[in-house]
């Protein structure tokens, strides 16, 4: 091979740098502990020797460093709430930890969690923690409220966040696609025959979701008849009056709800599903209930993220993605008991 089409080496790299070439493995993975000033040199000598990774040798190398056995690191459940476990009063929180953790341990990671309310406990405190622990990659576990904020020294993480509750810094983002999760209920009761379909939420619901389920709504209502278009009811707060009201003013023959008092209020009301009215519930975790909805498929959300992360590892990509990405799961129909059979085939 002449030297002009010869692969360029960790070892070519280091002369032309003037360190070791285990201080430029370090640095072409943007690990901690190298001087930006050393890093940012041997980086500038690659690129002026045209260094490109070889995918097929990446492999071989980090199957080199894997000590004995299929452990290869440790992965960080970072959670929010006021309560070391408040998160897993929500079900599907409980079946995202599930899913990442037995995906981790068919990968040879182990998840750990990670409590940000830890009494006392400051960010750099948090990384210096992290770092102790050998912890390199994140997930950010759904956070109590919209919008939340989080600091960590992330230059030193690989970072994923499961739903859109994390406002800043903006990470690459694992979650349901509740756009397309809304119009798969509405399309469902289209086929089942209903015409006049309303909505009934919580705000903060669609709050925490970007109002995705807000805009899969509407957009879906634009396929019916003018007359048969019905105002979302999104409430602060469950209210059986108002709820009760709405279904009097706009008489619904169907409805698409996220809130788990919809089904006991309606019963109480005297409606009988689905003979005088269907609903369809989002977030059914669960196939086997009776009611009939969209499943989330929290579980495949879950190993998805730990796939995500542990290819940033393998990437070495670290701290705050210039453009972040967002990998939505498409959810499923789950035909329970609460909506009439379809029409057709």
């Amino acid at each position: 091979m002449s030297a002009s089409h010869r692969r360029i080496t960790l070892r070519d790299i280091a002369r032309r740098a003037s360190c070791h070439f285990s201080t430029v493995s370090l640095a072409l993975r943007n690990r901690p502990g190298i001087p930006s000033e050393t890093r940012a040199r041997i980086q500038r000598a690659a690129d002026e020797l045209g260094y490109r990774p070889d995918p097929l040798l990446a492999p071989l190398s980090s199957y080199r460093r894997e000590p004995t056995g299929r452990y290869r690191a440790t992965l960080a459940w970072v959670t929010n709430f006021p309560t070391r476990d408040g998160w897993r009063d929500v079900e599907i929180y409980r079946e995202y930890f599930a899913a990442a953790r037995e995906r981790g341990q068919s990968l040879g990671f182990r998840l750990q969690e990670f409590w940000l309310r830890e009494p006392e406990l400051t960010p750099a405190r948090a990384t210096q923690i992290l770092a102790a622990r050998g912890i390199e990659g994140l997930i950010i576990a759904p956070q109590p409220t919209p919008a939340e904020v989080l600091t960590l020294e992330w230059e030193r993480f690989s970072a994923v966040v499961i739903g859109y509750s994390v406002a800043r810094p903006a990470l690459h983002m694992v979650c349901p696609n509740q756009y397309r999760c809304m119009k798969l209920a509405m399309d469902q009761l289209l086929r089942r025959t209903y015409r006049r379909i309303g909505l009934v939420m919580l705000q903060a619901s669609d709050d925490r979701v970007e109002h995705n389920w807000l805009a899969g709504y509407l957009v879906a209502q634009q396929q019916l008849e003018p007359a048969n278009r019905l105002p979302p009811l999104l409430l602060e707060r469950w209210d059986e009056r108002k709820f009760a009201a709405w279904l009097r003013r706009h008489r619904p023959d169907a409805l698409v709800s996220k809130c788990a008092e919809t089904l006991p209020a309606l019963r109480a009301l005297g409606y009988r599903l689905p003979q005088d009215l269907g609903a369809a519930f989002l977030t059914e975790v669960k196939s086997s209930r009776e009611t009939s909805g969209v499943n989330e498929a929290p579980l495949e959300v879950g190993a998805a993220a730990v796939d995500y992360l542990a290819g940033m590892m393998h990437r070495n990509e670290r701290g705050i993605p210039a453009r972040p990405r967002r990998l939505l799961i498409d959810g499923t129909w789950h035909d329970g008991r609460t909506v009439r059979a379809p029409a057709g085939p």
